[in-house]
């Protein structure tokens, strides 16, 4: 599908999944690349397919994570012919500048395929740097249960693989710390501001998760992927389903 935006053509095959911290952001983004027209990252830290557990040497991280590099990449560092550059704050928290014209490049090369870009930052930022793209938004009924899963699994990752010493457990001890309240009240403040945002900015053209496990069922699994205008493969999305038949990430 291609959209005229200011007299050129510009591919609208980037499909960003918007999520907080800790609610299956990478299984749902390894359940859509089972699709046939999705390209999948298959460096060899992220394994061949969609549903080939994570193998990179961060220990703590799930099996479920996945970079944004393909076969060819090194392991480390940005290679600008196999890896998708970060952006928006993640990009500026490590003094990386990515602009849509970058994003822009990555989108021609991989057409007609589409790709998956997983982060955490607001909607309507997101939605000003990628536009034109498809949206998955993921808006969590349940805050409490949110801070669980991310004391399951964020809790124990790198803030900033520099000093990979230095933990998310770390980073928010601090900010509550700072703030003079729990670890747990820093959580619920910031995942209802992002919460927030995401209400607002979200439209009905979107896809809107509450759940992620939802995805474990096929009928809507199906009808997500329909609307994001995806091919659908019945067999990749059971082998990823039984990579995550254990839901222990969540």
């Amino acid at each position: 599908m291609k959209m005229d935006v200011t007299g050129i053509m510009v591919e609208n095959n980037c499909i960003t999944i918007n999520f907080p911290q800790g609610c299956g952001g990478h299984m749902l983004g390894r359940m859509i690349a089972a699709c046939d027209n999705v390209a999948w990252y298959n460096h060899d830290q992220n394994g061949d397919h969609p549903w080939i557990p994570y193998a990179g040497s961060d220990k703590n991280f799930s099996k479920m994570h996945f970079n944004k590099r393909f076969k060819g990449a090194a392991k480390q560092g940005l290679d600008p012919l196999f890896t998708i550059p970060p952006v928006l704050s993640f990009a500026k928290s490590r003094n990386i500048t990515t602009s849509p014209a970058d994003i822009q490049a990555w989108k021609q090369k991989l057409y007609p395929n589409h790709f998956i870009y997983t982060l955490h930052d607001d909607l309507d930022a997101t939605k000003a740097f990628f536009n034109p793209a498809k949206y998955i938004v993921v808006i969590p009924n349940d805050i409490d249960l949110l801070i669980e899963r991310w004391m399951r699994s964020s809790y124990y990752y790198f803030v900033d693989p520099k000093n990979k010493d230095y933990l998310y457990r770390d980073l928010y001890n601090d900010k509550a710390n700072e703030q003079g309240v729990s670890m747990k009240q820093v959580l619920t403040n910031e995942f209802e501001a992002q919460i927030l945002n995401y209400k607002t900015y979200s439209t009905a053209d979107d896809v809107v998760i509450h759940e992620i496990n939802d995805v474990l069922d096929y009928s809507v699994y199906e009808e997500m992927c329909f609307k994001l205008g995806l091919v659908v493969n019945k067999e990749n999305y059971e082998k990823c389903k039984e990579l995550f038949r254990d839901q222990s990430h969540l």
